[in-house]
């Protein structure tokens, strides 16, 4: 296969990928391909489309060491298993990055993400009921240890680069130097580009109602159906009836409720993760993931509510 890909960014979703994928492209011997987020291995995804549609992804000039692609769809357990195994069938002797972010930081940005992808219906529900609701997405996808040992165990531990999404942005060139060297490549310089993260929240999004008959319709069998099917100017003008603004007094405490609601699942995510790669994440404990000891609890009968409801369990491991 011409111009087969041997260096893979795999998540994780909304921790700077999309900046780490074109700070990789700067490199005379690294062509990254164009289209980002391709998805090949996640077989309800792209495998069907071809291993000849993949290879037309990639440089095939000779001059380079490395071609790769980022997927975070790579690391999304439980929603989409068997990829690891997929990839390492096809490129055993890949390279594989992963990028970490604070727990709760990428749970909340991963909500207003799907709060805006209106091709899939966008998120109509309150953030709290959002994640509590739906833990194998949200809280899930932040649990990197479930995410990264299937391709420990495949690739092993030498053939995975790990960092954070606080990291990259703090010092994006010492990052990309110490990801250059790992590859064996001579250091480069990415220039003065931003490093500001790609695909923050919108400022003028600040809420929305998670009630009313919209939300129980996309939240069915039935739109799994029929979403293909309705235009997304119809999409859009629904979602907007959907909407109430709220102010930021009520999104600080929402957002603070949600912190100790979820924060022993997301420290045992945390705990799992250093164990698994033998490192601790100081840049995560000012970003309020370990909250009980910052700021106290849910009250009572707001966490025996939800969590009656919505149970939060960590994964096995």
């Amino acid at each position: 296969m011409a111009g087969r890909p041997n260096l893979f960014i795999i998540g994780a979703m909304k921790s700077g990928t999309t900046s780490l994928h074109n700070y990789l492209d700067m490199h005379p011997d690294i062509a990254m391909s164009e289209e980002k987020e391709p998805g090949y291995f996640v077989e309800e995804l792209s495998l069907k489309r071809g291993e000849s549609w993949y290879a037309s992804l990639f440089e095939s000039d000779t001059r380079y060491r490395y071609r790769g692609e980022s997927s975070t769809h790579y690391t999304k357990l439980p929603l989409y298993r068997g990829v690891a195994e997929r990839l390492f069938r096809f490129a055993p002797e890949a390279r594989l990055i992963y990028v970490m972010r604070d727990p709760f930081e990428r749970a909340v940005s991963h909500y207003w993400h799907a709060v805006r992808d209106v091709h899939h219906g966008g998120e109509l529900r309150r953030m709290i009921m959002a994640v509590t609701e739906q833990p194998s997405d949200y809280l899930a996808f932040s649990d990197y240890a479930m995410q990264l040992e299937p391709y420990i165990e495949l690739f092993g531990r030498d053939a995975l680069f790990t960092l954070t999404f606080e990291s990259l942005v703090r010092d994006p060139q010492q990052e990309i130097n110490r990801i250059f060297a790992w590859l064996g490549l001579q250091r480069h310089s990415i220039g003065e580009h931003s490093s500001q993260a790609h695909n923050q929240k919108p400022a003028n999004i600040v809420g929305v109602a998670g009630a009313g008959i919209l939300n129980h319709i996309q939240y069915s069998g039935v739109w799994d159906r029929i979403s293909p099917l309705v235009p997304s100017r119809l999409k859009e003008w629904a979602k907007a009836l959907a909407y109430k603004k709220i102010d930021a007094a009520d999104r600080t405490a929402e957002l603070e409720t949600l912190r100790s609601l979820i924060a022993d699942t997301q420290q045992r995510h945390i705990e799992s993760s250093s164990r698994l790669l033998n490192r601790d994440f100081p840049e995560w404990t000012k970003a309020g993931t370990t909250t009980r000891a910052r700021s106290g609890s849910a009250p009572e009968n707001v966490r025996t509510a939800v969590n009656a409801r919505h149970p939060i369990a960590a994964p096995p491991h």
